[in-house]
């Protein structure tokens, strides 16, 4: 048995991350050796709410798409057509506004880009005949505002920048021939006395869309300041989009550009993982970039585009997954911000949560359908029994997806130990949501509640729908939990008795030879694309092999979901991945993680349908690797569970678990080097660090004791730490680098360099 040192605070010193991040992240740049001429190929910029693309529109010029993922049309909720099939996409999905060109006087014949990932700005040259020009663009981290700079000799003298706005229709109604009437008016250009320019779309159901820039001209050098704002019901966007470029093109530009660097190098340095594999540490930054230009605290949900939307029919929110999932990586990642808008909307869309419910049930119940904006969250919920009529017969029963989010934002509260989140959100939220079953589940001759026919995503319609059962167990069960944290009793919160109920008389979940059914009487016996019949196992965690026959019904059900065919998705294997983690299976995480690669497209973003771009899938394939270097249930952090052999000396900083717990980790050859826990609140939680027999060191105030072999329980103090290390090891100094003989990256984009 190891031993137990108990050391004053400061005798112990924390794990140090001695990597230098710049040459890291420059490591995992995208580079181009040629112009996209796809989305799908291009350098991407964004701030959480406006975004840019760059690529090639035909020989003689570039485009940048302007993006902004408030733009949604806000056609009323009360008017909606049920008989339309995701009514709620076509009259309050995201809207088309416009791009920027730069037009050049002579054909370009080549080309080099770069987007550096450290300072989120992409630069690049072209080339023709007789001339050359250089650009660069940064959409500013802190103000509302895109930057674009070209610099042109030779024959490309003369390029000039020309914005071309287009009509503000909804992508999906485009797609589908289904125009909106009446359509949204042409939109308005102007400009102002001082050169300001202006294209600006006032909606037919209120709102408006403005885009102003501004540019300034020295010699053959060009700098563009440009603005995309939304509001709703106002009409003041234009004038936050004068304003906002005037301002950015006042300001000393070096001092405004550091500021923007400044803070994606403060995000950047919240957390660290390196596997060692070149290809999957690219592809995980490049996603942690990603996530920090589609959402921030402040701004919106990821919808299934983030700002860069392109022709598709999936332009809003989808909650029976997508959302989900997008918001999935943040806390492990340390990245709060990146996750703490799923909530904060939410919060402030609370009473259309309850609209979004049959008029009967709105006085105790929040539900959400499987669409909606992200600007009010109007997406009419699914009724379990007859469904909704006459919406679809579907998506009229599809009922759990709020219960799903509320998962999601519980993450953020557990793991910052965020009380106020907690009462404010959490709690009210989840009464609600669980609530809504109340009027719907029957109690039948066997003594259980059953739940009439909802629908489970993307397969079939189902009674005791096993998508609503693991989601309604897992909020009855913290329902609980969140009431004894608040010293809550019968009398303060009559439904404690109900939610007791839930946990005793709730039906099982069916089973049969193929493993956990979809519902009862209905088994998985084609392909499925989606996991919505193992929610239980991830992400809920309420089904996890703690025993022999807990593990046998979880790969059982996990090789019967896979064995039907090729009809799957990118999330598939992604959800394939994270299971085989919680079995401990690193090889086949790793290969499930693997099948990944050939659903990416070079600048890593997703498409299905051929060419229809969905956001969430890389996002979570970042959160897969978190899954497999740390996970935790319970009441146990699991550290380096699920380790693949080629990532025999992975390492992480600073990831966090449920408690408020961060965890830093190294392992040298396949084996735990070093294990460091550090608690920002206090308190107690069993921790298995693939050591079976460890040292520790521990802060003071702050004791270890084993409970079994390798696992360890660690009571800490707000601000203490434990150090494990192996015990026939001496004293490791626990620290993060990259070493020089740590294989060479991979390089995403458009470039020769390969794995």
């Amino acid at each position: 048995m190891g031993a137990l040192l108990s050391l004053p605070f400061s005798a112990l010193s924390a794990s140090e991350n001695n990597v230098v991040w710049q040459d890291e992240l420059s490591k995992h740049d995208l580079t181009w050796d040629r112009l996209p001429n796809r989305w799908m190929e291009s350098p991407f910029l964004g701030n959480g709410e406006q975004g840019t693309m760059m690529y090639q529109e035909n020989a003689k010029t570039l485009r940048w798409t302007i993006g902004n993922s408030s733009a949604f049309d806000h056609r009323p909720a009360d008017k909606d057509d049920f008989h339309e099939k995701n009514v709620e996409v076509l009259n309050r999905g995201r809207l088309f506004i416009g791009h920027l060109r730069v037009e050049f006087p002579a054909s370009l014949l080549s080309s080099s880009s770069r987007l550096s990932l450290w300072n989120a700005e992409s630069t690049g040259q072209v080339r023709s005949e007789h001339g050359s020009a250089t650009w660069k663009t940064i959409v500013h981290a802190n103000a509302p505002v895109m930057r674009f700079e070209i610099e042109t000799s030779g024959d490309l003298a003369g390029a000039k920048f020309v914005y071309v706005p287009v009509d503000a229709q909804n992508a999906r109604a485009v797609r589908s021939k289904n125009l909106r009437v009446p359509a949204n008016p042409p939109a308005t250009l102007g400009q102002l006395a001082d050169g300001t320019q202006t294209a600006v779309h006032n909606l037919y159901a209120g709102g408006q869309t403005a885009v102003a820039w501004k540019q300034s001209v020295s010699g053959n050098r060009t700098t563009l300041w440009l603005s995309v704002l939304h509001s709703f019901p106002e009409r003041d966007a234009v004038d936050r989009t004068v304003e906002a470029v005037r301002d950015a093109a006042s300001k000393d530009q070096v001092v405004w550009t550091q500021q923007h660097r400044q803070w994606w190098h403060d995000y950047y340095q919240q957390s660290f993982l390196a596997t060692g594999d070149p290809y999957w540490d690219a592809f995980y930054w490049i996603q942690q970039y990603k996530l920090a230009s589609a959402t921030r605290a402040d701004k919106w949900i990821i919808d299934n585009q983030g700002p860069w939307l392109q022709p598709t029919a999936w332009n809003a929110i989808w909650w029976n997954l997508n959302a989900q999932l997008s918001h999935s990586g943040f806390a492990t990642a340390n990245r709060r911000g990146m996750g703490a808008a799923l909530g904060r909307r939410l919060d402030q869309c609370r009473d259309q949560l309850a609209e979004n419910v049959a008029q009967e049930y709105r006085h105790d119940s929040y539900a959400i359908g499987r669409t909606s904006s992200g600007w009010d969250l109007a997406g009419h919920a699914g009724q379990p029994g007859d469904g909704r009529p006459p919406k679809d017969g579907s998506i009229g029963r599809e009922t759990a997806n709020l219960l799903w989010a509320l998962h999601n934002v519980d993450m953020e509260c557990r793991y910052w130990q965020d009380d106020d989140l907690r009462d404010r959100v959490v709690y009210p939220l989840l009464v609600r949501a669980v609530n809504y079953y109340r009027h719907f589940l029957v109690e039948e001759s066997d003594g259980y509640l059953h739940l009439p026919q909802t629908y489970s995503p993307e397969y079939r319609i189902a009674e005791d729908c096993t998508y609503d059962l693991d989601l309604l167990r897992w909020g009855a069960g913290r329902l609980l939990e969140l009431a004894a944290e608040m010293n809550l009793d019968k009398e303060e919160q009559p439904l404690i008795s109900y939610w007791t109920q839930l946990q005793e008389k709730l039906v099982p979940v069916h089973i049969n030879e193929t493993g956990r059914m979809i519902g009862r009487g209905v088994s998985l016996t084609g392909p499925h694309r989606h996991w919505s019949h193992l929610l239980a196992i991830y992400p809920l965690r309420t089904l996890v092999p703690d025993s022999a026959d807990h593990r046998e019904l979880i790969e059982l059900s996990l090789d019967n979901w896979h064995s039907h065919g090729k009809r799957m998705a990118g999330y598939s294997v992604t959800g394939g991945a994270c299971i085989s983690a919680i079995l401990g299976d690193g090889e086949r995480a790793y290969a499930f993680l693997n099948k990944l690669k050939p659903f990416l497209h070079p600048n890593t973003f997703y498409t299905e349908a051929g060419t229809l771009p969905v956001i969430e899938t890389p996002l979570h394939g970042a959160t897969t690797m978190q899954e497999m270097l740390l996970h935790q249930w319970g009441g146990r952090i699991r550290v380096f569970p699920a380790v693949p052999s080629r990532w025999a000396n992975a390492q992480f900083d600073r990831f966090r678990c449920d408690g408020a717990f961060l965890v830093s980790a190294r392992q040298k050859d396949g084996e735990t080097h070093w294990v460091e826990i550090r608690s920002e609140t206090g308190g107690t939680v069993d921790v298995q660090p693939q050591l079976v027999d460890a040292n520790w060191e521990t802060t003071q105030d702050a004791s270890v004791e084993p409970v079994e072999s390798g696992v360890y329980r660690v009571k800490v103090a707000k601000g203490g730490s434990v150090l494990f290390w192996p015990n026939d090891h001496p004293k490791p100094n626990p620290e993060i680098r990259i070493d020089d003989t740590d294989q060479p990256s991979y390089s995403f984009g458009l470039s020769a360099k390969r794995e």
